[in-house]
């Protein structure tokens, strides 16, 4: 890739002043929640493959869906959210794994699976597009040579332009064991970086494992929460 497609996606980014958009997640703090949830993997597959997506963008619609209900719950109701989620930019001339990191909005209004899948489908596209000359190794690459204040505010800001966090990765493709005994489940616990929340999720074995990270100045009901990404999982799940 050329260095002006780089520096193109790279300004892409970082520039980005879009706000957040949630009018309950708001505050942040320093305290931290963690609930845990899963799904059955070939549910969220089969809804990938019968809507014409893919399992990212399958489990990012099921948060967005979530998300909505939560605010619907608790009295603020809210159209779109931004999200930012970690994907792949590996092509078959890439000799390694490499990610970058996208930010889109996605849809929380009352609508059906199928909708919400078609519009978060669309906006992970372009934001794919957009980040992918991006990749997390050159942002951090170009990190390392800021001074620390220039560094600081650019997070700062860019933290401000997100509501949640979401991240799908792959995990063992054989039963883990620690110590003679079994792992029955696998929970990450990924980064909050100034949002409200980051859902998490690993493959593992039947099971697609999710690590829900909560800062609870922002979402006060966690619990909440997880039952909301619990039933939004199986009406994904249920769809044909």
């Amino acid at each position: 890739q050329g260095a002006s497609e780089v520096l193109k996606s790279l300004l892409a980014q970082l520039t980005d002043v879009g706000k957040a958009q949630s009018p309950l997640w708001t505050k942040r703090s320093l305290r931290r929640g963690f609930e845990t949830l899963h799904t059955p993997i070939d549910g969220v597959k089969n809804a990938a493959k019968n809507l014409g997506g893919t399992v990212n963008t399958a489990f990012l619609t099921a948060v967005a869906d979530a998300a909505g209900c939560y605010h619907r719950e608790f009295g603020a109701p809210v159209d779109t959210l931004r999200a930012s989620m970690v994907v792949s930019t590996r092509t078959e001339a890439s000799g390694s794994n490499a990610f970058t990191l996208a930010r889109l909005v996605v849809p929380t209004g009352e609508m059906s699976v199928r909708e919400r899948f078609a519009t978060v489908h669309e906006q992970a596209g372009s934001a794919r597009n957009t980040s992918a000359a991006a990749s997390l190794e050159k942002l951090a690459g170009i990190a390392s040579a800021l001074p620390t204040g220039v560094l600081t505010r650019i997070a700062h800001q860019q933290s401000q332009t997100v509501d949640f966090a979401t991240s799908s990765l792959r995990g063992a493709p054989m039963p883990i064991y620690i110590a003679g005994s079994k792992v029955l489940a696998n929970y990450p616990l990924g980064p909050l970086v100034g949002v409200a929340f980051n859902l998490t999720a690993m493959s593992y074995g039947e099971s697609l494992d999710m690590g829900l990270h909560v800062d609870l100045a922002a979402v006060e009901q966690p619990a909440a929460l997880r039952r909301h990404l619990d039933q939004a999982f199986k009406r994904l799940s249920r769809t044909r």
